[in-house]
């Protein structure tokens, strides 16, 4: 009787979320809008500001949209390792926990709330001169070693951490 093999979980590339090249679109086109309206609507106003005005708009919208379609990767969960664009390269049986925390703030009536990937590694890294020390002072503060904002992910924290867990138990 043969077993089959099961297959390598394939290689996910997690990317910056979108909303931020969406906002430098959005803000882009409502300038646009904004110099048509002067160049239009009010005599008194010089052109040369309205045609500056919608250039740069112009540009930002151009700009989003490029940097929409080239968001760089945060994350490459591969079969080995876990690799992030700021930490650098985590491999499986290096991680001893990884969970979801979610910060919750409120201050006057606005509340705000922040999630993150938290994650603890069996040794921690070495690290020299006074970027080793902020990073043992955060290991200190915090209880772990690698955090990822949920805001950077294009995807959820809960998927990001589930599909983790998936690889740390092959």
């Amino acid at each position: 009787m043969d077993v089959a093999k099961p297959k390598p979980l394939p290689v996910l590339i997690i990317r910056l979320t979108p909303l931020y090249a969406w906002i430098v679109v959005g803000t882009g086109a409502v300038f646009l809008l904004l110099s048509l309206v002067f160049a239009l609507g009010s005599g008194h106003l010089s052109l040369g500001f309205d045609f500056f005005l919608a250039a740069n708009s112009v540009a930002a919208i151009i700009g989003g949209n490029y940097w929409r379609q080239h968001l760089h990767a945060v994350a490459h969960l591969t079969p080995r390792q876990l690799i992030l664009r700021r930490e650098g390269a985590v491999d499986w049986a290096e991680i001893t926990q990884i969970e979801k925390r979610t910060l919750r703030l409120s201050r006057r009536q606005l509340q705000s709330e922040s999630e993150f990937a938290c994650i603890k590694l069996k040794n921690p890294r070495p690290s020299a001169g006074l970027q080793g020390k902020l990073m043992r002072l955060k290991t200190a503060v915090t209880g772990y070693d690698i955090i990822v904002p949920g805001n950077e992910l294009s995807c959820t924290v809960d998927f990001f951490v589930a599909e983790c867990k998936k690889r740390m138990a092959t």
